[in-house]
Order: C-alpha cells, then sequence, then structure tokens
C-alpha cells in the first residue's frame, strides 16, 4: 500500500519530474526540481518539496506545506519555518493549503496541484 509520499511521487515521476524523498520536522518530504512558470520568479528553477500537515491521506487531501530551496521570503508571514537537511542544504518551509481549490476538482493528482495551486502560490509572489 502506497502512503502520501510514494504516492505523490509516483505521480510527479508520471509527469517527468525526477525526485527525492527524506523527512523533516514535517514529515516525509518529496522534492524535485520546478520551473518556476509565473510571479517574480518566473523561469527560475529551484527544489520545491510537498509534505503534508497531519495523518491526512492523499489524494482525498492536497499537500500542505511547500518546502523550497533555496529559502524564499513569499511576504505573506504565517507558518514559516527554516531548517537544514541532511546533506546540508537549507530549506524553508511555508503553510500554504490550497484551500476549496482541492474540493472542486473532479481528478485530485499532482497535475492540478501543480497547474492550479502552485501557479496561484507563485503568482502571489
Amino acid at each position: 500500500m502506497f502512503d502520501n509520499a510514494d504516492r505523490i511521487k509516483a505521480e510527479l515521476e508520471s509527469l517527468g519530474y525526477g525526485t527525492l524523498v527524506f523527512d523533516s520536522s514535517h514529515g516525509k518530504v518529496v522534492s524535485f526540481l520546478y520551473t518556476v512558470e509565473s510571479g517574480s520568479y518566473k523561469n527560475q528553477r529551484i527544489r520545491l518539496g510537498l509534505s503534508f500537515q497531519g495523518s491526512e491521506q492523499y489524494p482525498e487531501y492536497p499537500p500542505h506545506w511547500i518546502h523550497l530551496t533555496p529559502p524564499i521570503n513569499d511576504g505573506k508571514g504565517g507558518a514559516v519555518e527554516r531548517y537544514v537537511d541532511a546533506k546540508g542544504q537549507e530549506w524553508v518551509t511555508i503553510s500554504r493549503p490550497p484551500g476549496d481549490m482541492w474540493d472542486q476538482l473532479p481528478t485530485k493528482h499532482m497535475y492540478a496541484y501543480l497547474n492550479e495551486h502552485l501557479r496561484r502560490f507563485w503568482n502571489n509572489i
């Protein structure tokens, strides 16, 4: 049986992303290289990671935490935490749940998360 990280990893890999999984204070993080498609960071490549608030199950519930390296300040405040991973890489973790957008999707998949939620996230930075 897949856990959340395994399922997200498989979906991202089906979209052509290479993934790495590591442990953080927010549980397992599935990370991948991501090219920002909109906003003030447009066309920049960063490593982005996703993890969950608690024991909620994907895909019924989407990832809650967005992890970014190099660290980026989105200017929104709220739950933000900086940390260094086991390889010495500095990250920032930002609490940005998708809210009602996820509930309205006909298909809950990483493709929709990337194209709806992350695009909105980057447009607001």
